[in-house]
């Protein structure tokens, strides 16, 4: 039965944060990434931990707990969820989702060298294979934009936020029983949220707070269902499936946000775009199929 929820949760990641990026979007085009990002993410774990201990669903809570998922969180939600907010500011959010998309290529690279971990089968290396061709498919009819030094500042952060969301997920697969994903995920919000509004005050953002009708809907999307929903979905999910199979959401996201990008905000979109996201898709379907083996002793 967990297993069953478990692959109902990666499929609400699956869409959920595919739809982020366009709403993310459209909140740092009022306000300052990282102020942005802290309030969604602060309102977020403090509405969850209220509910947790309204309904006393929250358990005891060690400090090695807070510890954990303090760290997990700022890799995560300061590194991860920050840089690709700043990075949508320079860039299209098709494209940031692109970039992240290539989380899977690295958490295989990753999950082959490390010890007692799986190994994937012919159709799993298939199904990498066809999704780095089509994320680089993707990638083609960008090049040129490249040569911009705010697009590529925009590129390599929201790249870096792949590597600290990777980091991140890592902590919680290792310490995924130690407690309910519910009140991890609180904890987690509200570390990392505390994180962006620190880097924000550092770094010297804007501080005005004004909000469009469509910024709060923005705001208001992100933080219950980009932040609590999805979150208390990928932390359920990182407990009951392997590493590799969960970060299959991110071949998924960038053909939700392509698609959004290019219906409201009027971003690119190509038949070679069209065609690449076919191709990941279809790399999503292998990867539905027995992908994994037991490493040999």
């Amino acid at each position: 039965m967990e297993n069953k929820k478990a692959w109902l949760a990666l499929c609400l990641i699956c869409i959920i944060w595919g739809t982020t990026y366009l709403f993310l979007k459209i909140g740092v085009s009022y306000m300052a990434p990282f102020l942005f990002s802290g309030l969604r993410q602060i309102a977020a774990g403090g509405i969850l931990l209220s509910a947790l201990y309204v309904f006393r669903k929250s358990g005891r809570v060690s400090r090695q707990q807070v510890l954990l998922q303090s760290i997990a969180g700022f890799l995560m939600i300061t590194i991860g969820n920050g840089l690709v907010a700043f990075g949508e500011v320079h860039i299209p959010s098709s494209m940031a989702a692109v970039i992240c998309a290539s989380m899977p290529v690295w958490v295989s690279i990753i999950n082959l060298f490390s010890p007692g971990s799986i190994r994937l089968t012919w159709i799993g290396y298939l199904a990498i294979f066809l999704g780095v061709a089509g994320i680089v498919w993707l990638f083609s009819d960008s090049i040129n934009d490249f040569g911009n030094l705010e697009y590529l500042t925009g590129a390599l952060m929201t790249l870096i936020a792949t590597f600290g969301w990777i980091a991140g997920s890592y902590i919680l697969k290792r310490g995924a029983s130690l407690s309910n994903p519910f009140m991890n995920t609180a904890i987690q919000m509200t570390a990392g949220g505390i994180g962006l509004l620190v880097i924000s005050f550092v770094t010297g953002e804007d501080h005005s707070f004004h909000l469009g009708a469509d910024g709060w809907f923005a705001l208001i999307y992100l933080i219950v269902f980009g932040s609590i929903i999805a979150m208390m979905a990928y932390s359920y999910s990182l407990k009951y499936l392997p590493m590799p199979i969960v970060s299959v959401y991110a071949y998924v996201n960038p053909v939700v946000a392509i698609i959004l990008g290019w219906i409201i905000l009027n971003e690119q979109m190509t038949w070679t775009m069209l065609s690449a996201c076919l191709i990941i898709i279809l790399s999503v379907i292998l990867l539905n199929q027995p992908v994994s083996k037991k490493r040999n002793r």
